[in-house]
């Protein structure tokens, strides 16, 4: 039979673990723009906060988002792509919280030959985790693609002829069918670590790991950002690997990608981000 040795049982747990200890994620200056845009400016803005968490030594990542929604959105990703040294751990997922295990790394700042394959086995994982080809007209992608360009001629972004140009190129370069699963949507440098413990890399942006995406879309926007030197041998790296095969219409999915990204852009008043010129490959110019 488990008893106490002395005392009260409150007042030995205080004694055992000291208070946590807790940060911001975000900066001052940050979050105070971040307020100040949300109650009175005219663009779209995150409504999230971040927080680091030390409890007996251990650090843990506190996301807490708006309503619960996301937050089980969140909890329910991770939970159904399994363990993998890919991403932190989930702790627990309470209302709108999510927390996960701090994991220990260093920033990736380079690319070369190592990283290009570290990455190819990243998204692998990523895409292999239950896929699913689907007719493109059973989807939203196409129809959400032509609403993305029109309200980006609306808004002055695309002039008259490239808006109907690119209407015109998506018709043409849309597949019949479409793989759709598991992508990680925003792979820019500073959301991956090298993990300390010697197991590779980390997607330490949890909310990133999105379900019922058009696949490749992740890739897509690595190329927007850094993986463009390194697209030739990427993509050799993970058509080796055998994922599904959205190598095969990829130029759909860089155009979906290029129009949702520059819209999102414009709407959060990022407009130094907004490059007309991304959709020049398209109209071989």
């Amino acid at each position: 039979m488990f008893r106490l040795a002395s005392g009260n049982l409150s007042q030995s747990m205080d004694e055992a673990w000291p208070a946590p200890r807790q940060i911001p994620g975000y900066s001052l200056k940050r979050r105070v723009r971040s307020t100040m845009l949300r109650l009175f400016g005219t663009y779209l803005q995150k409504s999230q906060d971040l927080r680091f968490v030390t409890i007996n030594g251990h650090r843990f990542k506190r996301l807490i988002l708006r309503d619960s929604y996301m937050a089980e959105k969140i909890e329910a990703n991770l939970g159904k792509f399994g363990p993998s040294d890919f991403f932190p751990p989930l702790v627990t997922r309470f209302e709108n919280e999510v927390w996960v295990e701090y994991v220990d790394g260093i920033q990736i700042d380079a690319i070369d030959d190592a990283r290009i394959r570290q990455f190819a086995a990243f998204y692998q994982s990523v895409y292999a985790r239950r896929p699913q080809r689907v007719d493109l007209e059973q989807t939203i992608f196409a129809d959400r693609l032509r609403q993305d360009l029109r309200f980006l001629h609306q808004v002055g972004v695309l002039p008259d002829h490239t808006h109907r140009d690119l209407l015109s190129v998506a018709q043409e370069i849309a597949p019949d069918a479409v793989w759709v699963g598991f992508d990680y949507v925003d792979p820019v440098l500073k959301n991956f670590i090298e993990r300390s413990d010697g197991r590779g890399l980390c997607a330490i942006d949890v909310e990133s790991l999105v379900d019922g995406q058009l696949i490749g879309t992740g890739v897509a926007k690595a190329c927007v950002h850094w993986l463009e030197p390194g697209r030739t041998a990427f993509c050799r790296e993970i058509a080796d690997l055998d994922p599904p095969d959205f190598l095969a219409y990829f130029a759909f999915v860089e155009l979906c990608l290029i129009a949702r990204w520059s819209k999102t852009k414009f709407l959060t008043g990022k407009l130094k981000f907004v490059e007309p010129k991304l959709f020049d490959r398209f109209l071989g110019t």
